[in-house]
């Protein structure tokens, strides 16, 4: 499987590699469903790096409302390469997630995602009262 999911305390950890596909995100969103703690809603930060996503636009908006409804996640980053189709699609992800009023952003940089997942810059991108801890 192109995904693999890593679950450390409060936060969920997906890595992406190769050609993913919206199927491949929804079978390893039934793995992770299982191992899921009673402390859900999480974290999650999306390691897309090493990835190629292709994923309808109108997949994205239906994923991102599914998302909201369920409060699954607190905050969802993503990190992708520069200039790549993969982080197009991430960005899409977060400008629909923001039109929701969830709170998700996408980094290059796997240190800045963390430190935005640790609140650093939440409240400039986070819709005002999403965030549920600090």
């Amino acid at each position: 499987m192109p995904i693999s999911y890593l679950l450390i305390d409060d936060l969920l950890m997906f890595k992406a590699i190769g050609d993913v596909t919206v199927h491949d995100f929804y079978e390893t969103w039934d793995e992770v469903a299982t191992d899921l703690p009673p402390q859900a809603p999480l974290d999650t930060l999306i390691d897309l790096r090493e990835a190629h996503i292709d994923v309808p636009g109108q997949e994205i908006e239906r994923i991102v409302y599914n998302l909201k409804q369920n409060q699954f996640f607190n905050k969802i980053v993503f990190v992708a390469e520069r200039g790549s189709f993969t982080y197009a699609m991430g960005r899409m992800f977060c400008i629909n997630a923001e039109h929701a009023g969830c709170c998700s952003e996408i980094f290059l940089d796997m240190n800045e995602a963390l430190a935005w997942l640790h609140g650093d810059g939440v409240e400039d991108t986070c819709p005002k009262g999403e965030i549920a801890r600090e």
